[in-house]
């Protein structure tokens, strides 16, 4: 596995700008991952209700959906550094206010400008990865983004956790704002620009489908497969919507009904996070070899059962190990889903068509959020994470009737 390991790895000596932009995001993500733990519970001492902590989460996912199409739209016009910096810095200010809040009110507000930068920057800088490189080695480059995303994800929480101990709540969303300024640094001086990669590849790319190009209408502007094109944006939406559903009330269902405390809390999502980094690249390099589409029901059907049996955990230690399996679930499907659809999208639309894409995903997290917050408030705590799992096998269902791997993925 190590020798596979390091194999992978020489990824970064093909595609120089590969680690540069991926480091910025392991620096963004590590700040992002002191504080998501935190947030419910440091909502929760303003008063929050259940429906409030679905509110917290849905008012990031309406901003973020709203503003990914006009960010793809930029990216493609105007290139991809751009949008990404501006992004990274309203990010890192917002996230500092966070520690300035008095009430829940306060906390939704900013929730939402959170989801304005993280609508503008997470989908341009996945495009920016498939700009990158080879559709061959597409899968891999987004496994390699998705392990430095989730190294981040890895040592934030337990450093959020021992911040705020040590300190105050308020502290972690400091230190994620400097970071997350750090990042745009980093972005701002070290990242090329790859809008001009794309100018290139789409002139050959115009000239292979001119004669097809002025027959085609509605969806075949964006795809030559529009089942396809149709069939991940709703398993993006399924996908958001299920994992939301538990998203606004896990680490408070940990805290409040099985007794955890908040630093086991920080625990359980950086274990979570360690099987998300070390099995997102191996992951990747499966779906590129051995099929994306089996590779992401695998890792739904995985994550379904860890989600569902949550509500049979009972303490700190079986959780731990659902959590870990959740991560390696999330680990085989969004490489693998992310690379399906970069293939089937046209390149000349392809920021565009990740805004849509990723707009399917917030539509899902608003929906999700909001019943997952009312569910755990007026039904019971275990009602949303069975809802769940019986939403992510529909997602299943899904995939397995309308995606197929394109042949021909140049476009």
């Amino acid at each position: 596995m190590f020798t596979s390991f390091k194999g992978d790895l020489k990824l970064l000596l093909q595609y120089t700008q590969l680690f540069p932009l991926c480091f910025a995001v392991f620096v963004s993500m590590l700040g992002f991952g002191l504080v998501m733990p935190l947030l419910p519970i440091y909502a929760r001492s303003f008063g929050a209700t259940g429906i409030q902590l679905g509110f917290l989460t849905a008012s990031f996912a309406i901003t973020r959906a709203i503003t990914t199409y006009p960010g793809g739209w930029f990216a493609d016009k105007m290139g991809r550094k751009k949008p990404i910096v501006m992004g990274l810095l309203m990010y890192s200010v917002v996230m500092a206010l966070y520690g300035f809040t008095e009430d829940v009110n306060q906390l939704i507000f900013l929730r939402a400008l959170q989801g304005v930068a993280s609508g503008i920057v997470w989908p341009i800088i996945s495009t920016m990865v498939v700009d990158m490189v080879n559709p061959k080695d597409r899968s891999k480059a987004l496994g390699f983004y998705e392990m430095m995303w989730f190294l981040g994800m890895i040592i934030g929480p337990g450093l959020g956790g021992i911040l705020a101990d040590a300190f105050t709540v308020a502290v972690p969303f400091f230190v994620c704002g400097a970071l997350a300024f750090l990042s745009m640094l980093l972005v701002a001086l070290t990242v090329q620009e790859t809008a001009t990669i794309i100018k290139e590849e789409k002139s050959s790319a115009i000239s292979r489908t001119a004669s097809s190009e002025d027959s085609v209408k509605g969806m075949k502007k964006w795809t030559l497969y529009p089942i396809v094109f149709l069939g991940l944006c709703i398993t993006r939406f399924i996908i958001a919507f299920s994992n939301s559903l538990i998203q606004p009330v896990l680490s408070v269902y940990a805290n409040e009904v099985l007794g955890i405390p908040t630093a086991e809390v920080g625990i359980l999502f950086t274990a979570r996070g360690i099987i998300m980094l070390f099995a997102t690249l191996p992951m990747g390099t499966v779906a590129d070899s051995v099929g994306r589409k089996s590779t992401l029901i695998l890792g739904k059907v995985v994550n379904a059962l860890a989600t569902f049996l949550i509500i049979f955990s009972g303490g700190f230690w079986p959780l731990l190990f659902l959590m870990m399996l959740r991560g390696f679930g999330r680990a085989a499907i969004n490489p693998s889903l992310t690379a399906i659809f970069s293939n089937v999208a046209s390149v000349s639309k392809r920021g565009r068509a990740m805004g849509i894409f990723n707009a399917f995903q917030n539509v899902g997290l608003v929906v999700g959020s909001s019943i997952g917050g009312f569910l755990y408030e007026m039904s019971s705590s275990e009602t949303p994470f069975i809802a769940c799992f019986i939403v992510a096998l529909v997602g299943v269902i899904v995939v397995l009737f309308t995606v197929s791997e394109p042949k021909d993925s140049r476009l």
